[in-house]
């Protein structure tokens, strides 16, 4: 193999990593986005979760202090 070959073959290997480390950040920069997504998904219905729960006790601890508990 020339130098010319050797040359010619390191600079298609590098061209082909350049091209993978591009697909690799784009692939990365999605799925950072798609986990930013979902954890701020999570944040909303743990809030409504909340709300719903606080609802409930609120309603559990006005049925007990009017007396109203059955049992």
């Amino acid at each position: 193999m020339t130098p010319d070959e050797r040359f010619e073959r390191i600079e298609s290997n590098l061209d082909k990593l350049v091209e993978a480390q591009l697909r690799l950040t784009e692939s990365v920069s999605s799925l950072t986005a798609s986990v930013a997504a979902f954890v701020q998904d999570s944040h909303a219905r743990t809030r409504r979760l909340e709300e719903n729960l606080d609802a409930l006790i609120r309603a559990i601890t006005t049925e007990h202090k009017n007396g109203k508990q059955k049992g």
